[in-house]
Parts: C-alpha cells; sequence; structure tokens
C-alpha cells in the first residue's frame, strides 16, 4: 500500500522521488552523489554509527554505575532522583546549543592533529557536541531504570551473602547486579532507540557535517530528495535492525528471572 501511494505521489509531483531514483541510490552506497554536496549513504551510515556507539558507550559506562548507586544508596538517591527525573523530560536535541557552547567543533581529530584535524576525516566528525548529545539522550533512562533494579533486589539475597562472609564486591556482582541486570537492558532498549533518533535530528542542526541526517538535510535544500528518502529507510531499518538487537540481549539476560518465578 505504501510503495503504491508513493508511486501515485511521484507521478503527481516533481518533489517527491521516483521509487526507481531511491533504490538507484540504495544499490550504490558507495558512489558519490553527482548532484549533492554530500559524502556517499556509507560514509553517512558509517558516521552516523560510530556517533551513537561513542555516545551510547559512554552512557552505559557513567550511567549503570551511578544508577546502581542511587538505587542501593537513600543518601543517592535523595540527591539524583529529582534531579535526572526533571531533566530527563528535556527533549535531548535542546541540549546541543549547550554542547556546541562547551564543546565548540573540537573532536579526537583536533586533539591529535590540531588545526591539521581535516587528516583524520572520521575522527573530525565525531565533534563531542553530538557525542555529548547522543551520551545525554541515552543517560538518563539507564540511569534512571538501573536504579529501579537495583532497588528492588530482593534483601535475602544480600544478606545470604553476607552470612556466608562475601565482600561488598561480591554482594554487588553476585545479587545486585545480576538482579538488576534485567531493568538494566529496559533502560538500555529505551536509551539505544532515543540515541538513534536524537542523532538524526543532531546532523540536521546547523553546523554539523556528514551522517545521515545531514544528508537528508542537504538535500532537501538542493532539491536532491531520492538522497534524503534513501536515508529515511536507512534510518528505519538500522533502528529496527538496533530494537531487535537490543530486545534479543534483553531477553537473553532476563530468561533466569523468569524462570526462577
Amino acid at each position: 500500500m505504501v510503495l503504491v501511494v508513493w508511486h501515485v505521489a511521484s507521478q503527481r509531483s516533481v518533489l517527491v522521488p521516483s521509487i526507481a531514483s531511491v533504490l538507484d541510490v540504495l544499490r550504490h552506497p558507495f558512489r558519490e552523489p553527482p548532484d549533492l554536496d554530500s559524502s556517499p549513504l556509507a560514509a553517512g551510515v558509517l558516521v552516523s554509527i560510530l556517533r551513537v556507539v561513542l555516545g551510547f558507550g559512554l552512557a552505559i559506562l557513567t550511567a549503570v554505575p551511578l544508577g546502581l548507586w542511587i538505587g542501593r544508596s537513600s543518601l543517592a538517591r535523595d540527591l539524583f532522583s529529582p534531579t535526572l527525573a526533571a531533566i530527563m523530560a528535556i527533549s535531548p536535541i535542546a541540549w546541543l546549543p549547550v554542547t556546541i557552547l562547551i564543546f565548540g567543533l573540537s573532536s579526537p581529530a583536533t586533539i591529535l592533529y590540531g588545526q591539521e584535524s581535516w587528516r583524520a576525516d572520521i575522527l573530525d566528525q565525531l565533534r563531542f557536541a553530538v557525542v555529548g548529545v547522543i551520551w545525554m539522550s541515552a543517560f538518563f533512562p539507564i540511569a534512571m531504570n538501573a536504579a529501579a533494579g537495583a532497588q528492588s533486589v530482593r534483601q535475602s539475597y544480600i544478606e545470604t551473602i553476607q552470612v556466608l562472609g562475601g565482600t561488598r564486591w561480591q554482594v554487588l556482582t553476585k545479587a545486585i547486579i545480576p538482579s538488576a541486570a534485567p531493568s538494566v537492558m529496559t533502560g538500555l532498549q529505551i536509551g539505544g532507540m532515543i540515541s538513534w533518533r536524537a542523532i538524526v535530528a543532531a546532523e540536521i542542526f546547523p553546523g554539523t557535517q556528514g551522517g545521515l541526517g545531514y544528508m537528508i538535510s542537504t538535500a532537501q535544500h538542493q532539491g536532491s530528495l531520492r538522497y534524503a528518502f534513501a536515508a529515511l529507510i536507512v534510518i528505519g531499518l538500522i533502528g529496527l535492525a538496533l530494537d531487535g538487537g537490543l530486545r534479543l540481549l534483553s531477553w537473553r539476560v532476563g530468561r533466569w528471572q523468569v524462570k526462577q518465578k
């Protein structure tokens, strides 16, 4: 049905590219766009994925420990929970001007090569401002879910390990982390999908270069909408794969809890 509507719309409007032209872009992802000031589709996919991987990875490394601490410490819960809940309500894209103000146009390439950052194009595309937005978009749902999971750990598990002479580290690794894992995975699912949506919007922001969002914005301004449609299709497919992968991982991590009940 969607393809039929698309075909009819392309026949009646010059603004809607034909299905064949979009498929041509998808079939040649490494081809330099002849009528668009942008890198090939494959390069845009690589840049967007790298940005999300870096920001999402940083969010996991920082949010999970903080969330577990909040869940097991009443002091940390009183200090951080209201703030996290309030900040999580803010759209991640709203933080982009703030991160640009803080980081400017700096990237790993500017640290390594200074004024010659162009020598490492991929690293130069990983602007800290954009990665910071991805980090913030994933950080809060991961932290909140990790806190909820840690708070729900059965006290009997902890007491059993302590009675047997277990250390704090063993309580953490044998009781708290395994019990909180399903909630953490739920946070990863939410954070991952928010991150993927946020990166596309962040790449449309003026001053950002490279990525699928940049390709969409450039295609719109230069009238080469077949590239915009192709990028949208790729965005949807990657989002679907990301959601499926995280759901599968969450199911595998949480199987033991289902059996326990």
